[in-house]
């Protein structure tokens, strides 16, 4: 066997480094959830774990209550164990979780934060010391984005890849990635497509002629005659580990034919599963469906998504080009192209249950397709990323501008388009930041886009502005709404909708770049003041929705975010989510006050 050494080097430091942030953000969520209570005393905060034998075990840290939302933040090595310092993750996870929880799935969510543990050891061994300059693109970006979630816990466990596939297809270690095609039974696939798109325009971006002559050949002498065949991509993780083994009949019934992979080269992005073409940097980027768990999710592709894809980015590129405030703005989506799925109702029910979700694309249009000259396009996660030599990435733009200039610009420029679907449309989108794309210009913050839409939208159909215009889409199935009850589409009231936006965009998104701009001086106070400023002067200018702003209210106390951390514990048999303290409505309160 291969030695692993250049895929897990022992280093010490990373290794203690990558513990003490998995105990850290494992606790700020275990807090911030009411999971575990803490007796509070200033920013000392004293909490119990439990032995196996049942005896009470004091930990400690020193940690803050943040205005943002109540997040709890813990001070980097301040976790105390008995009074002693705290290193030992194996003791913390036995005491604090496994002893003291009482969640179904507890030893699951500790089995996450353990392949956690050594899958982002292994990315810290490859992290630059800083961002090469040629390297501040979007497409290098993507791989540089190595942090993964700031709040789930488990935020880079990838349960189902090994060291080695996470050498090979982790974004962080930049490998070029040759992706599969096989051929599917017509009769067993579905396709779906823009209205002015066809799969034959789209495929040519990602099949050279050279490589088609051998697919043909290759379907010539393994295919059958009397069967129609649509080519259709695969990841090459999911190939060997899944589609092999899965569709094992269909192959035998040359239903499915595997032909071999193209001489093309692709990169992961941060997502692991969307790949982008190196050689042809305007090509669409293709989402697989990959069997690994990460975070918080199976990112499997159901069919309905794959078909509901081209139908959404039509139907959102209409509202676009209609609306003069979003043409204004310049505000764009990446439109989805084209889904493709097998099609799962077609097999037998056991088939079903085991493939459902494993073999589709979406294709996503290309970032390079709306950038102008002179603008270059970051992932919105980049503002809050910290390099390896302890500077933000976007310091260098800092200094340039000084922090007030270039948040106030950045958060109108991120804010106005999201409220103004919300309150003008009824539509909310999961935009939190890893789904948004900063378009800037000379290091100044000019306009965003914004991607992976196909299952990130969310509207009541009576509550739009343009009901008739709204997409007939395709259901999901019974079977898809018991195991993920948290992915759905059209909600039943408009609060729904409201904290789609106010848990992805504020809470998670708004909320890290925050405390990003925190570290360069400006508080959280002023930031959310902005923010509040910036939805006040929107309103105003648009007094006629004024019903709306209403419907769909951001100061409200009543907003709730979803609970993510209880999900993994406790399981998906009931929904959890909670109220926090709304950062906007305490900045609108204060900004009033002074009048």
């Amino acid at each position: 066997m291969a030695t692993l050494s250049y895929l897990y080097k022992h280093k010490a430091s990373l290794m203690e480094e990558v513990k003490e942030r998995i105990m850290r953000q494992t606790l700020e969520a275990l807090f911030f959830e009411d999971i575990i209570k803490a007796i509070k005393k200033g920013t000392d905060w004293v909490f119990n774990g439990k032995s196996g034998k049942g005896d009470i075990i004091q930990y400690s840290c020193k940690a803050v209550e943040k205005w943002s939302f109540g997040r709890i933040k813990i001070e980097k090595n301040s976790i105390k164990r008995e009074g002693e310092k705290c290193t030992n993750l194996y003791l913390f996870l036995e005491e604090v979780i496994q002893n003291n929880l009482t969640g179904s799935y507890t030893s699951q969510f500790i089995h996450e934060l353990l392949e956690t543990l050594v899958k982002d050891h292994q990315s810290k061994q490859f992290q630059l010391d800083q961002i090469p300059e040629q390297d501040q693109h979007y497409e290098a970006l993507e791989s540089h984005m190595v942090d993964g979630h700031p709040y789930h816990p488990s935020y880079k466990s990838r349960i189902g890849f090994s060291l080695e596939d996470n050498f090979a297809y982790g974004p962080e270690f930049n490998q070029e990635v040759l992706i599969y095609w096989v051929a599917v039974n017509q009769q067993l696939i579905d396709v779906n497509t823009l209205k002015k798109m066809s799969f034959e325009e789209i495929i040519k971006h990602h099949i050279k002629n050279e490589d088609k002559l051998r697919f043909l050949q290759v379907l010539k002498e393994k295919g059958s005659e009397e069967k129609n065949y649509v080519f259709l991509p695969v990841h090459p993780w999911q190939l060997k580990n899944k589609i092999q083994s899965l569709f094992v009949q269909q192959l035998m019934d040359k239903d499915i034919v595997i032909l071999g992979t193209a001489n093309s080269t692709y990169r992961a992005q941060q997502s692991i599963r969307s790949l982008s073409r190196r050689e042809k940097t305007e090509a669409p980027y293709i989402k697989f469906p990959l069997s690994i768990t990460n975070t918080s999710t199976s990112r499997i592709l159901a069919h309905h998504t794959t078909q509901n894809a081209p139908l959404i980015s039509d139907w959102l590129n209409k509202i676009i080009e209609d609306d003069s405030l979003l043409k204004k703005e310049k505000f764009q989506i990446l439109r989805e192209v084209m889904g493709i799925s097998f099609r799962y109702d077609q097999l037998n029910s056991i088939q079903y249950g085991m493939t459902y979700g494993t073999l589709g694309a979406i294709f996503r249009e290309n970032v390079s397709t709306y950038l102008e000259d002179n603008e270059e396009a970051w992932p919105l996660n980049a503002l809050s990323h910290i390099q390896k030599n302890g500077k933000l990435f976007i310091q260098a733009a800092i200094d340039q501008y000084g922090v007030e200039a270039w948040s106030e610009a950045l958060i109108k420029v991120v804010t106005i388009p999201i409220i103004h679907l919300l309150f003008a449309h009824g539509i909310a989108l999961e935009s939190h930041a890893q789904n948004i794309i900063l378009v800037i210009e000379n290091q100044f913050p000019k306009r965003i886009i914004i991607k992976d839409l196909h299952d990130g939208v969310r509207y009541t159909p009576d509550q739009l502005l343009k009901p008739d215009w709204a997409p007939k889409l395709n259901p999901e199935p019974e079977s898809h709404r018991k195991f993920n009850r948290y992915s759905f589409i059209q909600a039943k009231d408009s609060a729904e909708v409201r904290d789609y936006t106010y848990d992805a965009f504020f809470f998670i998104c708004m909320t890290e770049i925050c405390f990003a701009f925190e570290k360069s001086g400006l508080s959280e106070k002023d930031f959310w003041r902005t923010c509040v400023k910036t939805i006040a002067a929107y309103q105003n200018a648009h007094p006629e929705f004024a019903e709306r702003f209403k419907m769909f209210d951001l100061f409200s106390e009543d907003a709730l975010i979803e609970e993510m951390t209880k999900r993994r514990i406790y399981g998906d048999g009931q929904l959890y989510f909670r109220k926090a303290k709304n950062p906007l409505l305490l900045a609108w309160t204060e900004i009033n006050e002074k009048k």
